[in-house]
């Protein structure tokens, strides 16, 4: 078992999209032993094994690829109904619990690329802070003049973090929430952004901010068109980190933005996304 592991929490259908951001991983990836642990519910064990195949077909065996049910704390969750955020996005606050020996975990949303050497990553998160994270690119274009910190329950949004990548060191993170804490907030259900806005919450004052380019969350139509207009000073640092990204997350502004929503390749992104995606059907066809 490596010290280090990157987790994933996926239901049904979004296997699809872990399985391009899994392989972004394993291609980057030139460390030691490191392991993936993938969370999932109604997966089938087809997709399963040909996720299995992706470090061997890279020749990247030093990967290990694991499969795990929900956390068990997770049946504790009640009465929880949100159609855009599904149960499956409450997953990530209790995988520290969960996976408690391992030292740091980097946990990813489905819907992201990763162009790092994840080996990078774990050190930029220090021993004295719970996790590492980046702030979210709309509040942080909008809260210089509309700042909703009291709605969400932190000092401001300024800070307020997107969830989508996260670094957490395990112990410090353990240490500071309790998984009673964490489900006594679910089943309050006081925020529409449930997950995220609890992560904010709890680790408000045992957090570390990284560069966006980390958690690189928009297109250039919603940079250039709005964020640039709305707030050049945040335009201008988010440009900056657009020369240099680290981690694409595909965090949607209009209807049918996300790739897999339209047919035309709007950047070098989406054909990433395209390329790994055709990597893991060849794969697949391999096994047949």
């Amino acid at each position: 078992m490596s010290k280090h592991a990157v987790v994933y929490c996926v239901t049904g259908k979004h296997i699809q999209l872990t399985a391009v951001s899994v392989t972004s991983v394993i291609n980057n990836y030139k460390g030691a032993l490191l392991d993936i642990l993938i969370i999932v519910q109604d997966v089938t064990e087809k997709d399963m094994v040909t996720i299995k195949q992706i470090p061997i077909a890279l020749q990247k065996e030093n990967v290990i690829i694991h499969f795990w049910n929900p956390p068990e704390e997770t049946k504790e969750i009640k009465n929880y109904q949100n159609t855009r955020f599904p149960e499956v996005t409450l997953w990530r606050l209790f995988v520290s619990a969960y996976f408690s020996s391992y030292k740091k975990i980097l946990y990813l949303d489905n819907d992201t690329i990763v162009y790092e050497d994840v080996e990078k990553l774990f050190p930029l998160v220090p021993q004295e802070k719970a996790m590492a994270a980046i702030r979210d690119f709309y509040f942080s274009a909008i809260s210089d003049d509309q700042d909703y910190g009291k709605q969400f329950g932190v000092a401001t949004m300024k800070n307020y973090v997107n969830s989508g990548v996260i670094l957490f060191n395990v112990e410090t993170y353990n240490n500071l929430i309790t998984t009673n804490k964490i489900l006594e907030m679910i089943n309050e259900n006081k925020y529409q952004y449930l997950d995220q806005t609890i992560l904010n919450i709890l680790c408000e004052e045992s957090m570390t901010f990284l560069p966006y380019e980390y958690n690189y969350q928009k297109d250039d139509h919603w940079l250039f068109d709005w964020a640039q207009h709305k707030n050049e000073r945040v335009a201008n640092l988010i440009i900056a980190a657009r020369e240099n990204v680290k981690i694409r997350h595909f965090v949607e502004f209009e209807k049918h933005s996300m790739p897999w929503e339209h047919v035309t390749v709007q950047d070098q992104w989406e054909k990433d996304f395209w390329k790994y995606l055709y990597v893991i059907k060849e794969i697949s066809m391999n096994l047949q």
